[in-house]
């Protein structure tokens, strides 16, 4: 009578415990992941539309007479309606998370914030040793591209995704190469292959996320109910 139940209670084996890691950490990050693609998609639109707008409005022979304050002020509200759509979206995904998880998502998600306050800041103080207009925006254009870069590196290695480091990488060598173009190209740079990478990378992720089989809700052996 004693062995069956101690048989019966007996803990799981390795091998299950380590399957039940596993099925609790892909619950974690299917919690946090609404949409996978919502983040590359909105910013890949913000890039297109906000670095293809600066290229058509500032250089010696613009596409379109558009006041610098204007065309700089359309840049910025194209960033800054993907900015509040990655804060709603982060702000959901972690909604209901306590604990290591929700503190590192929320530390990730300010680093964006606390990053460009921090690239304004120095762009602002190295304008006021006296550089021309084409440093000023090359020094905004690059400086976002590699602080963009960095922060999809440190994102990619936070969460395990290569998908997210390959984007890292990919706005870090077009960055670096976009530079050595000039203003108005490097906007056109940034543009079309920036842009056209997060739009890549976004749509690659949702299709990903269709072709995954729904989980399955039984209970593995040892996992409690």
């Amino acid at each position: 009578m004693s062995e069956e139940h101690t048989s019966d209670t007996s803990t799981p084996s390795p091998a299950e415990m380590l399957a039940i890691t596993e099925r609790q950490q892909q619950r974690a990050e299917r919690a946090l992941d609404i949409n996978p693609g919502l983040l590359f998609g909105v910013w890949g639109a913000a890039w297109m539309l906000g670095f293809g707008e600066l290229y058509l409005t500032i250089g010696d022979d613009p596409a379109l007479l558009v006041p610098l304050w204007q065309a700089l002020g359309i840049f910025f509200g194209c960033l800054g309606v993907a900015g509040f759509i990655t804060v709603w979206h982060l702000a959901n995904s972690l909604r209901g998370l306590r604990g290591p998880t929700q503190k590192s998502g929320a530390m990730h998600g300010w680093s964006w914030t606390l990053g460009f306050v921090a690239l304004g800041a120095l762009i602002a103080a190295t304008s006021r040793m006296g550089i021309s207009e084409e440093v000023y925006a090359m020094l905004w254009a690059s400086g976002s591209g590699l602080l963009v870069g960095v922060l999809y590196l440190s994102g990619g290695a936070l969460t395990g995704s290569w998908t997210q480091y390959g984007v890292g990488l990919w706005i870090l060598a077009i960055n670096a190469a976009g530079a050595f173009t000039g203003i108005p190209n490097h906007y056109l740079v940034m543009s079309l292959a920036g842009g056209g990478g997060f739009l890549v990378a976004g749509t690659v992720l949702t299709l990903r996320a269709r072709a995954k089989p729904s989980p399955s809700h039984e209970r593995l052996p040892g996992e409690p109910e």
